[in-house]
């Protein structure tokens, strides 16, 4: 289906035909996917859980959770914080949940093959179901006169169905409807009783009925639909009712009342997660069925179904404008169908089909955020797919939607939308998600800076964007031609650019919901290089900055990040140039935004003529050269210390010039989205990505025109540090902000300029307005096609730049993903000091360091105490020889047995307090010392051996009765 004709956008447009609503895809059946992905990945997240608390000893359960509070995890504390407690002792914590783990993987995995296989079941036996519950008959039964056989044997090759439905007809009922439903190799139509009555007298209302219906068949609407209502009611009984059963007895019943209070936000969450993916899953799928119905009715349509009728349905429905309508309106989304009135307009303007609805959008954002909890079990390495996964369902169901708006739009005369509004509303959702869910505050209320969920709502605002831009251009550019190939290939951009965002957020972003958890010191040693300050010496402002600007978005290097993808948001416009040059003007003459001197049928001229885009990028290159040049000099001039210098070197050599070419990036975009009208981001980002390519060889050649010289000694290499991927994948997304507030100023400029014009000219004609205003006519602009050269130059150009963005991507991709660059350990950037615990947790702990396994070890030390004062009595009392030597071996065993305990208990946690950890060292202390005069008495028995060994063994006697009188004092345990 071909892209129909348009003009310049804006108000004045011609208006037209609206759009077949079949010439790009509806968008229906990836919001379909994206419901079967949530209930399959909910369904393999719950399915375990539920088993596990059904199945798992109770007592196991306690002291698996014990082990976390034995570790010294506080659980009110953030994610971040929480992340550093348990790796202060992640040998004795593995070991301790390895202790007490309860598997029940394959009972779990029996339950989920049962519930895909009771799924699968439903599915089958659904057109059995709705056929019995209704005691159809065949068609024949009430077609007596065999009038309606050939009508609708007519009416099935009209529809171009390759194999015909079954038609069966419900007699009890009265309604005048129809429904489509069965498996797709055996369709079944179901005829009213009275549409069938009826069939004769209003032959036209029958035709309309039933071509509808073929219609839902022709678009393959019931397999699809019945998938998900057969998994969707499976997963309602077999796994959310059981799984929200076993939260209600996590959050009110099981375990003491200061467990269930301490354990009660995570648990409350998961519960309102719960609660909203019931929400989602539902609204969406009856939200995607009344699209659907729209669909088959303008299909019936266009096979001849008159549009009588609809009208009667249409006239009887009341109106639901203003605000006494809203009860109306929310009502309706619970129905299945959209009401009579809007399925009456749609057939003669779809744009019900095309408009860009918040409630579906939020929806989708809110689903895919949820998903991403479910699919929290994926192994880490999948990151990357988990993240591309998500982003290809929320960006590809916003995208989908945009490109249809901005066809209805081209297609309607009307506005093109900007898309900023689609990336909000998506974001939305993904906000609520994370704040009503347990992912982002996890076991707190609510984050502690909830502001850094903006940062996903900004990418989506920027993609979305884009997106719409981009949709713009090239329906523009490709008019005559069908859109669907474009379309997917400009949805493979935002998609991986927002995945790359994604999977910053995961593997570092997220805790800044918690704060800035990070420390200068910790993140510069992270980068392994030698003479950088040590921890915690404070080293001054430019190292904090690097700090920051190595925890921004794009700056993980590895190819598995997709942090390259974010260069395809400006590589993609400069290939415009291109095809504007290879196609010439369109049908009716006009050429893309940014390469014609004026707007056709406005006197506003366009900034940007023909080449000033890489012009732009030209001149942003040279100021960043001249920034770079000068920002090494200060650099060269800086003292950085005589001992010790190639790290500090080094590391100023990479981000210094990044932050340059970062920032020549934002000002070149700001710039250029600040004088431009169409198209001002994908001009600004590729203006930008001009100038970054540019900046990146300016500092490549600086800094090697001054290696060897001075105490610059360090080689710099461009594939092998980190030039490329902060400056085209962070400078990318700093150049997109940039360009936001760019076109902000514009605007405002705009607005004021025009403001004085009319001022000016109301001072100079002085006197009351007259009545009648004469027609001003714009100015004719004459339009000239692009001159050979200027399009040979064009051209060069950009393809040398693609080229080379291309490349130098490529290239620092390979070589970041074989030496593992950006590895970038969390638990080193972190910051290690954690904070206080309640007096509350710190009981718990001390109880779940008792019971976890410290008061068995401590019984054990006595046990080996006892052992050993056995044997060390049996010697003195001895009277033979072969009596002392009966006891020396008893020595013996005793030494190694408190070697044993000792070994054992010196591998537990450290107690969850400075003076506990105080006596239970000085237990182990006294332990081993036992243990060496122990060794000593048998090797060399002597009266002052066995001294040594008698006031070891009493004060090891002394610290184990401390440390017992210590923990009951504690409340850790009952005193006998």
């Amino acid at each position: 289906m071909a892209v129909p004709e348009d003009t310049a956008p804006g108000a004045a447009e011609r208006p037209s035909a609206p759009p077949d609503e079949r010439v790009l895809v509806a968008g229906t059946t990836l919001r379909f996917v994206l419901l079967l992905a949530l209930l399959a990945a909910a369904g393999a997240s719950m399915i375990p859980r539920t088993v596990w608390h059904l199945l798992a000893s109770s007592e196991k359960a306690d002291l698996l959770a014990a082990c976390s509070l034995a570790a010294g995890i506080d659980p009110g504390v953030p994610a971040d914080t929480s992340f550093v407690q348990s790796r202060q002792q992640p040998a004795a914590l593995e070991e301790c949940t390895a202790r007490f783990a309860q598997d029940f993987t394959g009972v779990a995995l029996g339950v989920g093959a049962a519930a895909l296989a009771a799924a699968l079941a439903v599915h089958w036996l659904l057109p059995v179901w709705r056929t019995r519950r209704t005691k159809v008959v065949p068609l024949d039964v009430m077609d007596v006169h065999g009038g309606l056989r050939p009508l609708l044997d007519d009416l099935v090759i009209v529809a171009g169905l390759d194999r015909a439905p079954r038609f069966v007809v419900d007699p009890a009922s009265r309604g005048t409807g129809a429904v489509a439903f069965g498996r797709p190799r055996r369709p079944v139509i179901r005829l009213d009783g009275g549409l069938v009555v009826t069939a004769d007298t209003e032959r036209a209302r029958f035709r309309a009925v039933v071509l509808h219906e073929l219609a839902h068949l022709h678009n393959k609407d019931i397999g699809i639909t019945y998938a998900t209502v057969a998994l969707w009611r499976v997963f309602l009984a077999l796994v959310l009712l059981p799984w929200a059963a076993v939260g209600v007895d996590i959050l009110l019943i099981r375990g003491t009342a200061d467990i269930r209070g301490m354990y009660a936000p995570f648990n409350t969450h998961a519960q309102v997660l719960g609660g909203l993916l019931v929400l989602a899953v539902h609204l969406s799928r009856l939200e995607i069925l009344r699209h659907r119905e729209i669909y088959a009715d303008l299909m019936a349509a266009r096979w001849g179904a008159g549009a009588e009728a609809w009208e009667g349905d249409a006239a009887r429905q009341p109106s639901e404008g203003g605000w006494r309508g809203l009860p109306a309106r929310f009502a309706a989304l619970r129905h299945t169908h959209p009401s009579p009135a809007l399925r009456r307009a749609s057939l003669a303007d779809p744009k019900a089909l095309f408009a860009l609805k918040a409630l579906p959008l939020l929806l989708a954002g809110l689903a895919a955020d949820i998903l991403v909890w479910h699919l929290g079990a994926l192994p880490y390495g999948l990151l990357w797919l988990k993240a591309v996964l998500v982003a290809g369902l929320v960006v590809g169901i916003g995208g989908v939607a945009l490109w249809r708006a901005v066809l209805y739009a081209l297609g309607t005369g009307r506005p093109v939308p900007s898309g900023w509004s689609v990336g909000l509303w998506l974001g939305l959702g993904v906000v609520v998600g994370e704040l009503t869910g347990p992912r982002a505050a996890m076991n707190q209320w609510l984050p502690a800076h909830p502001e850094a969920l903006l940062l996903l709502v900004a990418a989506l605002v920027l993609v979305m964007t884009w997106t719409a831009q981009n949709a713009a251009w090239w329906l523009r550019t490709r008019r005559g031609r069908t859109p669907g190939p474009v379309m997917l290939a400009g949805l493979v951009v935002p998609v991986l650019a927002y995945a790359s965002v994604l999977h910053w957020w995961w593997f570092l972003g997220e805790v800044l919901t918690g704060g800035w958890p990070f420390t200068t010191s910790g993140v510069l040693a992270s980068y392994d290089l030698p003479g950088l300050p040590p921890p915690p010496s404070d080293i001054g402002p430019l190292w904090h900055a690097v700090a920051v600007l190595g925890l921004l978005p794009g700056t993980l290097s590895t190819a598995g990040s997709l942090w390259w993808a974010a260069v395809l948001l400006w590589v993609l416009p400069l290939l415009a140039p291109v095809v504007a040059s290879w196609s010439g003007r369109g049908p009716d003459g006009e050429r893309p935004r940014w390469l014609a001197p004026t707007r056709p049928g406005s006197t506003t001229p366009a900034p940007y003529g023909p080449g000033r885009l890489p012009a732009a990028g030209l001149a942003g290159g040279v100021v960043c050269a001249a920034g770079l040049a000068v920002a090494l000099a200060r650099l060269r001039a800086a003292d950085l210390g005589a001992a010790g210098a190639t790290g500090p070197l080094r590391l100023a050599q990479m981000m210094v010039p990044a932050l340059v070419i970062c920032a020549a990036m934002a000002l070149t975009a700001f710039a250029v989205a600040a004088l431009t009208d169409s198209g001002w981001l994908t001009a600004g980002l590729g203006a930008a990505g001009v100038t970054g390519l540019l900046g990146v060889g300016a500092a490549y050649a600086l800094l090697r025109a001054d290696a060897g010289t001075g105490p610059d000694t360090v080689s710099w290499s461009l594939s092998q540090d980190v030039h490329v991927p902060y400056a085209m994948a962070l400078g990318t997304l700093v150049a997109g902000l940039a360009a936001f507030a760019g076109r902000g100023v514009g605007l405002l400029g705009r607005r004021v300029f025009a403001g004085r014009r009319v001022g000016a000219g109301r001072r100079a004609v002085p006197g009351p307005r007259p009545a009648v205003r004469p027609a001003v006519r714009p100015a004719s602009v004459e339009e000239h096609s692009l001159r050979p050269v200027w399009r040979r130059a064009v051209q060069v150009v950009a393809i040398g730049a693609v080229t080379a963005g291309i490349g130098a991507t490529a290239l620092s991709v390979d070589v970041s993903a074989a030496h593992g660059q950006a590895s970038r350990p969390a638990a080193v950037m972190l910051d290690r000091s954690t904070p206080a615990p309640s007096a509350a947790v710190s009981l718990l702990q001390h109880q779940a360091w008792a019971a976890a396994g410290g008061l068995e070890r401590i019984q054990a030390l006595r046990a080996a105490e006892r052992a050993y004062s056995a044997a060390f009595m049996a010697g003195g009392e001895s009277t033979t020889n072969t009596g002392f030597l009966r006891a020396m071996d008893r020595v013996k065993r005793s030494c190694a047995g408190i070697d044993r305990a000792t070994g054992r208990a010196t591998t537990y946690f450290t107690v969850p307090s400075t003076a506990g950890q105080r006596m239970w060292a000085r237990l182990l202390t006294r332990h081993r010392a036992m243990a060496d005069t122990c060794r000593a008495l048998h090797t060399r028995p002597s009266t002052r051996t066995a001294e040594a060994a008698g006031t070891a063994r009493r004060n090891a006697i002394d610290s184990v009765d401390a440390m017992f009188y210590w923990l009951a004092e504690k409340g850790a345990i009952r005193p006998k």
